[in-house]
């Protein structure tokens, strides 16, 4: 029996987004176009009822939550922000260009880029690769990332003992990290802005995904 349904969405488009350049903990504002995302987004939820709605707390999120909040129907009884569900950390490589940056991390391995990591190795590996080339090795790795976001969730079900439904609006990396580890192939696939992702958590504890990056602008 499902207990939990958890809507996770990526932020809107932001300035960092159309330059290509890495926006882990670093952060921009959103375009015109990822304003319109987020409500257009809002709009599609409008009918939903959230017993919870929550956004990592980098800005980027923040206004993407409160652009969705203005279009529902129904106001949650909690709105809050959370670090638990911000982005991946990329060290040296925030604000970097997102081509030249993975060339450069993934050529000593043999790969052509981070899909060809992915596809041959796993996303785990990618995160390996990427905090073994930063100079300061202190890019984010694939289990801190996992047991940040469950620690995230685990908060989340302490607030609501009794199950209910929860929009979090966090990032296209960590959508993506835990995608691929409850089993979704992600392979050129990575989650588009103002996308959603649901998790169904059930009375034995079993999470499962049952959609993965839908696009639900009108």
């Amino acid at each position: 029996m499902t207990k939990y349904v958890f809507y996770l969405v990526r932020h809107g488009e932001t300035f960092l987004n159309t330059l290509g350049r890495f926006q882990g903990w670093i952060d921009s504002e959103l375009t015109a176009k990822g304003k319109s995302q987020a409500s257009r987004l809002g709009a599609a939820l409008r009918d939903e009822r959230f017993d919870l709605v929550v956004a990592s707390d980098l800005p980027r999120t923040v206004k993407t939550r409160d652009l969705i909040l203005a279009e529902l129907k129904h106001y949650p009884a909690d709105v809050r922000t959370m670090a638990a569900f911000r982005e991946i950390f990329f060290s040296t490589y925030e604000g970097t260009s997102v081509v030249e940056s993975i060339h450069k991390i993934t050529a000593p391995y043999g790969y052509r880029d981070q899909e060809d990591v992915v596809a041959h190795e796993g996303f785990q590996a990618m995160r390996q690769y990427m905090h073994e080339q930063d100079p300061a090795h202190a890019a984010e790795l694939y289990p801190a990332l996992v047991e940040r976001f469950n620690s995230g969730l685990t908060k989340l079900t302490h607030q609501l003992p009794n199950g209910g439904r929860v929009l979090v609006v966090s990032h296209g990396s960590i959508i993506r990290t835990i995608a691929d580890y409850l089993g979704v192939n992600t392979v050129n696939n990575a989650p588009a802005n103002g996308s959603v992702t649901k998790l169904v958590l059930d009375e034995s504890g079993q999470i499962t995904i049952t959609e993965y990056n839908r696009k639900l602008e009108l």
